[in-house]
């Protein structure tokens, strides 16, 4: 079993306190350690001892040694990849290595760091049983957010690329349903990510990730914007504050607290 406590048992469970009760971050309340296969590499997230400075992460510092907000999956796709569950070891195991690369205070350093993270993230969560495709997908957009975050210019236009090129891919595979030759746009977006070296695996997964799930996406969002408005007219209606179904959990910021992000 690949996670361990600190004295080397198989982590059977996972000790997080939730930060405040209605917040939607954790506390890791006991360290474990995570054994790398692939490079053979230890990996030791530490405990964050109740109270003390940052008990209550804000959003000015949302990276802190200890806290997690678990896998930072938007509360809209929650229906298909949760926020918890066989991923959650991993998800906190890589939420305290990004606060390590955000510590490098060298960019490409940072960079270089977090994509032997982004790998160690994804091959844990395989061997935590998490299905082949969602691993991909989780890796795939953590990376995205990697690329963007630390690789410049080059990250933003990775991004934008991804975004137009699955758009496109998908309206071409509709269209194709009148006029066959729209399907030519796959090969064209295939060839389009060759340009990015090492990275061209990166791009073809998240280009087919919107060629494969836009429609459900589109689907479950027609049944969701509906419910979350007739929630917040009822929030409207009662007195209440209508932002507050954009989240699960208490905007702390109207009791002098936190906000969330």
């Amino acid at each position: 079993m690949p996670f361990l406590t600190d004295d080397g048992r198989p982590l059977d469970e996972l000790v997080l306190a939730q930060r405040p009760a209605d917040g939607y971050r954790f506390h890791v309340r006991a360290p474990f350690v995570y054994e790398d296969p692939v490079s053979g590499r230890r990996y030791r997230v530490p405990a964050r001892p109740p109270g003390g400075p940052d008990s209550a992460p804000d959003e000015r510092e949302p990276r802190v040694h200890g806290i997690t907000d678990l896998a930072s999956v938007p509360m809209w796709l929650w229906s298909f990849i949760a926020s918890y569950g066989r991923q959650s070891a991993p998800a906190v195991l890589h939420d305290e290595r990004s606060v390590d690369a955000s510590e490098l205070g060298d960019r490409r350093a940072a960079l270089a760091q977090r994509r032997e993270d982004d790998r160690v993230f994804r091959t844990a969560l395989r061997e935590q049983r998490v299905p082949l495709l969602r691993s991909w997908l989780m890796w795939g957009w953590v990376a995205a957010d990697r690329e963007l975050e630390f690789n410049g210019a080059a990250g933003v236009l990775l991004l934008v690329q991804v975004i137009v090129g699955g758009l496109v891919v998908l309206g071409a595979s509709v269209a194709a349903i009148w006029q066959p030759w729209w399907l030519l746009a796959i090969p064209i977006a295939a060839l389009a990510a060759l340009p990015w070296g090492a990275l061209a695996p990166l791009v073809l997964l998240l280009t087919g990730s919107i060629l494969v799930l836009g429609p459900f996406l589109l689907l479950h969002l027609v049944a969701l914007v509906p419910f979350r408005l007739v929630e917040a007219i009822v929030e409207v209606l009662s007195g209440g504050d209508p932002m507050d179904v954009l989240r699960p959990t208490l905007r702390a910021s109207r009791r002098g607290g936190p906000t969330e992000g």
